[in-house]
């Protein structure tokens, strides 16, 4: 109950929280949830609406979940309730009756006859029911047809009649709406008779009542204005029209047709009216009616009108709407198929693209939707369809897609036409990609990606998932391979070949064999394997056809030729097995050396696969004549590839392999023309297919091609008109500079090809003799690059190996010239083109010719290609240009493949003379070009110089051979320069830096004549350990590393290595510079004896890269170097440090920790410290000289520059047991530095100081300037360093109190200082760990009598609270620094004065016993501080008044008795105070002194009681919350004494601290209280009252006159005599004057409370 009556919270979040936990509770406990919910609704009759909303809510959710559980019981009740809830305003409340209507509708599911019972109670006849009792009824027939129905016939016959009286739009729209649901109902119900429980019922039973509602709804309410309710009526009607008689409707459907069509135009969201529509037809179209043909034109008519309109697919509203319509025309196909037809055809040769659109997908539906109907009209719909395959529209196209896909479903492409589809479908799969660029800005456009992509998944759907489709399929799909134009669809129509031929030749399908003869239009077998071979020639290419077109050549095999069958079928699977990458070995014999990675693809290696496969095909056919008609068949389709010049580059080398394999000159003289002839010189790829192909004619017609290219060479190069070539210029515009490039190449390949017993005798008098002349000032880059290719081939082809035979080639000398200055030509920063890969590869082809190459040519050649390959850009691109964005993916890609080729090219070089020259002068004559590179800022730089250096070592120790043990020259050199490369920041570098440095020892071992040594051999196992980038682990491999270079070196190497290594530690890269460092060190500590006189020098050079290193390693290598040296001179070291100007730079600091880290260092540094600190000055005073009076503090530089080093030293871990060691003297050290520090100004020699070092002034240049000149605090460096001691020995209850008595910003403050030290001592004693505070406090005894002021007063506020801590329980300490303090009594400042004051007052915290013995002595100090003349501030006032307080606590009577009441009278003036303090202290005081008020002095006491009442209860409302509670303490003290219970109790009870008195009120009482107990004092009273009038608060003179105003208004009238009223009145009337209005509205006040005077 209380969840339900909580249901209703303000907090919607806590309202749904509510309602979840009763619908919660209500399905485990239905019955209980549910019959309390009743009893609440029916107890709280006038409960919120809103509350009964979320009642009534939750019960209809728990009624829905638990419906089973309701007995008739409470569901009656329930019932019963919502029926009230329902009805009981007659205005409509939607939220609630809806509500209510919700829970009756849910209960009707299984009560269906009691909540009609009730409903019909409240439907009588001719009264208009309430609106939510019709939508109940209308709602309940949708929820439980099987009960309602035989409901209907009585609720039907009471509501007709109703319907007239209808006048309002919201009633008819409900009654609209019920009726549409008992329509709906009685057809589900006449559906499903099987389940009724009356099979009687049908339609007929209704007929009657329903037509009646029809006409009224139809031809009365259609007409209003209302949209809702149109929309409606027009869903009734469609759900009516199908329990209506056929009669009635025939006659009744022009109006409803013209009803629904007039509604169009009124409303702008047309899918209710469609919907209603599609129901009426759905009604008409039945059983082959023929009712609806005279309106069939203005139907269909509105229904184009729509469909015509673009779908909005973000409009759920749009979509419904045109899915109605689509049902629309399917329906209206089941009576009108042919009209149908014909209409949509005569429809579709309309120019507007929406209609045609709209027609095609009402095709598609139809097709889909009306099968039946549609099943002799398929040669019409094929026929009238098929104008639309040569549409240009990519939308209509993509809408005839669609269509044909549900053509093929049903079977409509096995007719005339279908072959028509499939081209269609095929030639949308050929579209060309569209150009890039501005986007169409149509958000419908249909690009050719989109729709290309969408016919080869339609071409690949019909073949494999429509059966029937395979005979119009095959073989016609054959036809389509060849066709250039369809060649962008290859790897569709081949995928769908090879399914069908695959399934056809493993079924043995008789159609499967082609007959040729009687199929004139399939192209014939040598056409279809020239067409395939060049597809599959590259693979990749066409989205990737190659797998479909292997697929398709192996199951067409017994097509093309039966003597192919067993060779393809046992090659193609390797080769497409090779293709997927899923095995190694390719093939026994095809088998070739791939020195690429086996997943890496090699096109090449790809193609050599092919072209073995089709010198097969032709050796095992044997057959000439088929040789002649297949070379035919490739030079016929070399137009097929145009545009396609890889796919023609293939053509040609296949070609090239026919004309090889043939004996026919002429065909082989025809198609060299012919190649020649289609060949476009301008691309490299055709020019080298071209070559090749010439080339392998070569391999058996050599003097047939030497001819033909002389013949070109002649005429050709030449300008005049004249030979082939010459009408090809005419015809093409063909430049001779790009027939030269081709010439050139096709030399080359000639030269290779050519059987090497014939080549020798042509190479000098007929090749060199032509090409030499081009080689010199070439412009043009292709010709450049193809004389390079040719030079190579030509090298390859001179080879020993290659010709058997030993051949001196003169001419090599001539060929590496022209290659350099072909590299040198070359842009420095990017690779324009592949000139300086293919040079560097011909160089490297000519160094392997006879005879060697002389020292200069090594020198020139090896420089030239490191300088032009070094400094390229890490991705080889140009840079990008401004706003032209990043680099194209693409580009990057084949960037890096050429990038790739050309190191690899420059590798063989370099191997190429280290063959030639195997010995330490040939490799140094290879190194000497590497260092610039090593070093380099540039990642790339390093990580190619050192690529290439591991390339060379690693070649030159396979090479290397040693006959006698000798040592390897420069290997120092080598060393140093590798070794900071071994922690280079990028992984690579730094193993490849690895294997360099393993490679040259192992290099140097064999040079020894060993093979074997165990340091040097587990060098890879620190190469592993560089993969990881963690810097402890570089550290711990370069250290390791410096241990097998010392050892290992020779002497004589030692120098150039360390000289090396300086070097290294300025490296580009911090992490190099610090492998360096490590190195350095491990040497130095290894085999440092030859360096010692060096120290001094090295110390210097050191610092001096210490301050340019930026590494973190590398310093901490260089300062472990320092360190060392302090080892040895540590106070020189120290002094000197200590003269940098501070705050300390970075690397000072460093050395300062590198320094304690030592834990020797660090004690006899501290102790040096300490020492200094005690002995020097702490500041210098000179006059202000603004204001002459003033003293201006300037620290000293030895104690700050000791400050700033101890606080770096205390952050130093490894100083900790030291520092806890000396805890008292350094916190001693530190706690009088900080009060040293307070006030003071940087040095005054700071400038000076920092101009005087040289060697700051250096580092300066390399330090960030704000270091510099950052302005020194001296006190914050004291408490950086006083908080960093207690952080470093983990004084952690301390540091906690500190911050949060914020006492670090407290320590700034001069004012507030000593607060600040008191809360440190405070914190000290209360710190769990052992202190030592004796030791503390005889470390700081002496400097209470120190010349500075700031450090008496630092030991005074600490002293003062270690007695306030009972001197952490110690006696005896608490006796010394009582002495200590009684001695500065007399001190000349002020401030320690009041310290000592305020701890001889905190001796009351220490006991009884010790306040009983210095009783005397304390009582006379704290009389003298109150009488203390120089106290401005009245500090020694407060603390002398506190300290009494306290004592007074503790001390016998008999010893304040003679002064206590002259204490009273040195009090009295304080309560009127400027210092709040003050007043606070002297009234909490005056209070205490009440312990001796009831003895002996009762007396005058209580005389100075009365005199000071009305300033204690004047200022019990003062402004400042101190002064408040000191008069509640002093009046709660006070009270007792002064005679009267009643006020007493009224003290003890109102007065207490937390209490927040109401001041008016209280002193109202109070005031009737005075005047019953003390009538005699009253006149005394109110004249103390007056005298506060001339108060300087506000607050005081108002309380005053509130004061006078409560006394004098509650006096009774015989006592009026006794006050002087005129005196008071005139005081009030002054009052009334006064500068602050609360004043004048107190004095008022006051005065309206003497009415009777």
């Amino acid at each position: 109950m209380a969840l339900i009556d909580a249901a209703h919270d303000s907090d919607e979040t806590t309202r749904q929280v509510i309602a979840s936990s009763v619908f919660d509770l209500g399905r485990k406990k239905p019955g209980l949830v549910l019959s309390s919910c009743h009893s609440y609704l029916k107890k709280h009759s006038k409960l919120s609406l809103d509350h009964r909303v979320v009642i009534l809510n939750t019960v209809e959710k728990i009624v829905k979940e638990t419906l089973d559980s309701v007995d008739l019981k409470l569901a009656t009740n329930l019932i019963s309730q919502a029926s009230s809830e329902l009805t009981q305003s007659k205005e409509i409340v939607p939220e609630w009756q809806t509500a209510a209507s919700g829970v009756l509708v849910a209960l009707g599911a299984k009560y269906c006859n009691e909540v009609m019972s009730e409903m019909l109670e409240k439907f009588q006849p001719g009264v208009l029911p309430h609106f939510f009792v019709v939508q109940t009824i209308g709602n309940l027939a949708s929820a439980n047809v099987y009960e309602m129905v035989p409901h209907l016939t009585a609720v039907l016959g009471t509501m007709l009649p109703m319907l007239g009286l209808c006048k309002f739009d919201n009633m008819r729209w409900v009654f609209a709406s019920a009726i549409s649901n008992f329509s709906e109902a009685i057809l589900e119900y006449c559906a499903n008779l099987d389940q009724a429980p009356d099979k009687s019922v049908s339609t007929d039973r209704f007929e009657s009542e329903i037509f009646s509602a029809y006409d009224i709804l139809f031809n009365v309410w259609l007409q209003s204005k209302e949209a809702k309710l149109r929309l409606t009526i027009i869903e009734a009607v469609g759900h009516m029209t199908h329990v209506m008689s056929r009669d009635k409707l025939q006659e009744q459907l022009p109006k409803i047709l013209q009803g629904i069509f007039a509604l169009y135009k009124r409303h702008p969201e047309p899918y209710h009216i469609t919907q209603g529509l599609c129901m009426v037809l759905d009604a008409v179209c039945v059983e082959g009616s023929l009712i609806l043909e005279p309106y069939l034109d203005n139907l269909l008519n509105i229904l184009f009108s729509q469909i015509f309109q673009p779908v909005d697919y973000n409009n759920s509203m749009s979509i419904k709407n045109h899915n109605e319509l689509l049902r629309s025309f399917a329906i209206i196909a089941r009576a009108f198929s042919g009209k149908l037809v014909g209409i949509l055809l005569t429809k579709l040769e309309s120019k507007d693209e929406k209609t045609r659109i709209g027609i095609l997908s009402i095709f598609k539906h139809v097709i889909n939707a009306a099968v039946t109907a549609m099943e002799d009209k398929k040669e019409v719909v094929v026929s009238g369809l098929k104008g639309l395959c040569n549409d240009t529209n990519n939308k209509i196209k993509r809408m005839f897609a669609q269509v044909i896909i549900a053509m093929a479903n049903h079977g409509y492409l096995e007719l005339e036409g279908g072959h028509n589809m499939i081209e269609f479908i095929v030639r949308q799969c050929s579209l060309e990609d569209e150009p890039k660029g501005k986007r169409n800005p149509d958000p419908d456009y249909v690009s050719n990606e989109i729709l290309r992509r969408m016919c080869d998944n339609v071409l690949h759907l019909v073949t494999t998932t429509i059966q029937h489709m395979e005979p119009v399929l095959w073989p016609y799909l054959i036809e389509l391979v060849v066709p250039e134009r369809y060649t962008k669809a290859s790897k569709s129509v081949c995928r769908s070949l090879a399914d069908l031929a695959h399934k056809k030749r493993e079924a043995s399908s008789s159609d499967f064999l082609i007959e040729y003869d009687y199929q004139p239009n399939i192209p014939k077998a040598p056409c279809l394997i020239a067409r395939l071979m060049v597809l599959a020639g590259w693979p990749k290419n066409g989205d990737g056809r190659g797998l479909y077109v292997l697929h398709l050549m192996k199951d067409m095999s017994p097509n093309l030729h039966d003597g192919i069958v067993d060779l393809w079928d046992a090659v193609i699977p390797k080769l497409v097995t090779y293709l997927e990458d899923k095995v190694d070995d390719l093939s026994d014999e095809e088998d070739e050396k791939n020195e690429e990675p086996e997943d890496k693809w090699s096109q090449k290696n790809w193609e050599d696969l092919l072209l073995k496969m089709l010198s097969k095909s032709l050796d095992v056919v044997d057959d000439e004549e088929w040789t002649v008609e297949l070379g035919e068949a490739f030079g016929q389709q070399i137009p097929l590839y145009a545009t396609m010049v890889e796919e023609r580059n293939f053509l040609f080398k296949c070609l090239g392999i026919v004309m090889r394999k043939s004996t026919k000159k002429d065909f082989v003289n025809k198609h060299l023309d012919l190649i020649f002839q289609t060949t476009k010189h301008v691309d490299q790829a055709e020019r080298e297919g071209c070559a090749i192909a010439v080339g392998f004619t070569a391999s058996s017609h050599l003097d047939t091609v030497l001819t033909k290219l002389e013949s070109v060479a002649k005429n050709d190069m030449n300008k005049k008109s004249s030979g082939l070539f010459s009408m090809l210029k005419e015809k093409s515009d063909v430049n001779p500079e790009q027939v030269k490039a081709t010439l050139m190449l096709c030399y080359g390949f000639v030269a290779l090809y050519s059987p090497p017993t014939l080549i020798v005798s042509r190479m000098e008098a007929t090749i060199l003799r032509t090409i030499s002349p081009f080689f010199p000032n070439v412009k043009d880059t292709s010709v450049k690059q193809n004389l390079i290719r040719c030079a190579e081939l030509v090298a390859q082809a001179l080879h020993p190996k290659h010709l058997e035979q030993s051949y001196n080639f003169s001419k090599r000398g001539e060929f590496l010239v022209h290659m350099q200055t072909y590299m040198m030509g070359e842009p420095s920063t990017y690779l324009a083109t592949e000139t300086r890969c293919l040079a560097m590869t011909t160089c490297a082809e000519l160094i392997k010719l006879e005879p060697g190459l002389m020292e200069a040519e090594v020198f020139d050649l090896v420089q030239t290609c490191a300088d032009c390959l070094f400094s390229l850009s890490a991705t080889g691109l140009p840079p990008a240009r401004k706003g032209k964005g990043e680099d194209n993916p693409a580009d990057v890609a084949a960037m890096a493949t050429m990038m790739d080729s050309t190191f690899k090219a420059f590798y063989a070089v370099l191997k190429e003379i280290i063959k030639k020259d195997c010995t330490p002068h040939g490799l140094e004559s290879i190194f000497k070009h590497l260092p610039q590179w090593i070093t380099s800022e540039n990642e790339v730089e390093r990580e190619r110089a050192l690529k290439t250096w591991l390339v060379v070592v690693t070649f030159y120790l396979e090479t290397v051979e040693v006959n006698s043990p000798a040592l390897l020259d420069n290997e120092g050199i080598f060393l140093g320069r590798l070794i900071p490369r071994c922690t280079d920041p990028t992984t690579e570098i730094r193993q490849t830096a690895m294997d360099c440095l393993h490679t040259t020892l192992k290099i140097a071992l064999k040079y020894e004549g060993k093979s074997v040594d165990q340091m040097i051999d587990a060098l890879p196992t620190l190469k592993d350990r560089l993969k990881k980038n963690d810097p402890t682990v570089l550290f711990s491999v370069v250290n390791d590393l410096s241990k097998v270079v010392s050892k290992k070196l020779p002497a004589g190497d030692l120098v150039p290595l360390i000289e090396t290594l300086q070097q290294g530690l300025l490296d580009s890269q911090s992490h190099s510079s610090s492998g360096a460092c490590v190195v350095l060190n491990g040497i130095m500590k290894t085999r440092g004896a030859d360096v010692r006189p060096q120290v001094e020098i090295f110390l210097q050079s050191l610092y001096e890269k210490l301050c340019e290193i930026t590494c973190e390693q590398t310093k901490t290598g260089t300062l472990r170097t320092i360190r060392t040296m302090a080892t040895h001179h540590l106070i020189p070291t120290l002094a000197s440090l200590l003269t940098y100007p501070v705050p300390f730079e970075t690397n000072v600091i460093e050395i300062w920790k590198i320094i304690a880290q030592d834990s020797n260092l660090a004690t006899q540094t501290l102790e040096y410290f300490l020492e200094l600190l005690s002995k020097s000055l702490p500041y210098e005073e000179k006059p202000d000289p603004r204001d002459k009076e003033k003293m201006l503090k300037a620290a000293t530089t030895v104690p700050l520059a000791v400050t700033f080093a101890l606080t770096e030293i205390f952050k130093v871990e490894e100083t900790t047991d030291i520092v806890i060691r000396m805890f008292p003297r350094l916190f001693a050290a530190l706690m009088v530095r900080v009060g040293s520090s307070l006030g003071t100004k940087e040095p005054r020699s700071k400038k000076s100081e920092q101009e005087e070092p040289v060697k700051p002034d250096k580092k300066k240049k390399n330090v960030a300037p704000k270091e510099t000149v950052k302005k020194v605090v001296p006190i914050e460096a004291a408490l950086a360093c006083l908080k960093t001691f207690l952080q470093h020995t983990k004084m952690t209850d301390m540091l906690t109190q500190l911050d949060e008595s914020e006492a670090w910003s407290l320590m700034e403050d001069e004012t507030e200082f000593p607060e600040a030290i008191t809360l440190l001592a405070r914190a000290l004693i209360n710190e769990e760990q052992d202190t030592h505070i004796s030791d503390i406090v005889a470390s700081l005894t002496s400097v209470l009598s120190s010349l500075y002021e700031t450090q008496r007063i630092t030991v005074a506020a600490f002293f003062a609270e270690l007695i306030n801590q009972k001197g952490a329980g110690d006696m005896d300490l608490v006796q010394l620094i009582m002495n200590s303090l009684l001695g500065r009594l007399v001190d000349d400042s002020h401030i320690v004065r009041m310290l000592c004051v305020r701890g001889l007052g905190n001796i009351a915290s220490v006991g009884k016993e010790q306040v009983q013995s210095y009783a005397t002595t304390i009582l006379s100090a704290m009389m003298a501080g109150m009488d203390d003349k120089e106290d401005p501030e009245d500090y020694i006032t407060i603390e002398a008044m506190s300290g009494l307080s306290r004592v007074l606590g503790e001390i016998q009577e008999e010893h304040i008795r003679a002064i206590l009441i002259n204490i009273s009278l040195k009090i009295r003036p304080c309560f009127e105070k400027d210092k709040a303090a003050v007043r606070a202290q002297s009234f909490k005081l005056f209070g205490n002194l009440s312990r001796f008020g009831d003895g002996p002095s009762k007396a005058p006491f209580l005389e100075q009681i009365h005199s000071n009442f009305i300033s204690l209860l004047l200022h019990l409302n003062d402004k400042d919350e101190e002064v408040r509670q000191a008069c509640k303490h002093a009046l709660r003290l006070l009270g007792p004494l002064m005679g009267s219970e009643v006020m007493n109790d009224k003290f003890q009870r109102h007065l207490l601290e937390d209490a927040n008195v109401h001041y008016g009120e209280f002193m109202n009482d109070l005031a009737k209280l005075l005047i019953q107990d003390f009538p005699g004092k009253i006149n005394f009273y109110v004249m103390g009252c007056v005298s506060f009038f001339k108060s300087a608060w506000p607050e005081i003179k108002s309380n005053a006159a509130m004061l006078i105003g409560f006394l004098l208004g509650n006096l009774p009238k015989q006592q009026h005599s006794e006050i002087t009223k005129e005196h008071i009145c005139a005081a009030l009337i002054l009052l009334l004057k006064d500068p602050s209005p609360t004043v004048r509205a107190k004095a008022a006040e006051a005065m309206s409370l003497l009415y009777d005077y």
